[in-house]
């Protein structure tokens, strides 16, 4: 069947339709398309670009499915962390319906996990959140592990760490100091006592030198006449 024309009444709806979430039943993971219908879905089942791609997870179902997984848990973990914070306890439904809000999500049912109780206690096995199951379903809260963050953390609990051991080593030295002071006998320590000022050592004149002039030179205030030559030459006076 012939495509519709862009921009065209038909083409308009038929994008209309495609907006939103579709049945889950009529999407393709391993091709990432969404069908609208029954019929479109057996099409698609039967296309080449299909069946390349079930070739591809036949010769690596594991991959393939690991690969899916790693990238469904990193998506719900993300959403977890921006909208709900760190150790704020929510409802993992209710996380796991804003996952599926994107239309290019990753399904669940492309994952190793066939429910949602199932991948949340995992979570819960790997550290990840802190799960408990009530009547109104699972609830998790997320368990902060920033590299960095604890990295930081760490930082500060070794600097305090080696804090306290170097204020445990200043009293040990100045109790090892009060109890050497202590075993000294009491006449071999001299107490400093304060003394008068003696003011008659003290020198009552500071001699002082200051260069003299010699008086015996002549002072000479005419400055020297050079005698001047003639560009004549020497003229004999008669």
């Amino acid at each position: 069947m012939p495509k519709h024309d862009k921009g065209s009444v038909k083409d308009l709806a038929n994008r209309m339709k495609a907006r939103g979430l579709q049945k889950l039943k009529f999407y393709c993971q391993m091709c990432s398309k969404q069908c609208r219908d029954e019929n479109g879905f057996k099409c698609h089942l039967m296309s080449d670009t299909h069946l390349r791609q079930m070739k591809m997870l036949s010769e690596n179902t594991a991959g393939v499915l690991d690969s899916f997984s790693r990238d469904f848990e990193r998506g719900y973990v993300e959403v977890l962390r921006r909208r709900h914070g760190v150790r704020n306890r929510t409802s993992a439904n209710g996380v796991y319906q804003e996952v599926i809000a994107d239309k290019h999500h990753v399904h669940m049912n492309a994952t190793k996990w066939a429910t949602l109780s199932d991948f949340i206690q995992y979570l819960g096995k790997t550290g990840q959140c802190v799960v408990d199951e009530t009547e109104r379903g699972w609830y998790i809260s997320l368990v902060e592990r920033d590299v960095t963050k604890l990295a930081r953390q760490e930082l500060l609990q070794h600097r305090a760490k080696a804090e306290q051991r170097e204020e445990g080593r200043l009293v040990k030295r100045l109790e090892a100091q009060r109890r050497h002071e202590a075993s000294k006998p009491s006449g071999s320590t001299k107490t400093a006592e304060p003394t008068n000022l003696d003011r008659t050592a003290l020198p009552l004149t500071v001699p002082l030198s200051l260069p003299t002039l010699d008086s015996t030179k002549p002072k000479s205030d005419k400055k020297s006449i050079l005698p001047i030559k003639s560009i004549f030459g020497d003229d004999d006076d008669d």
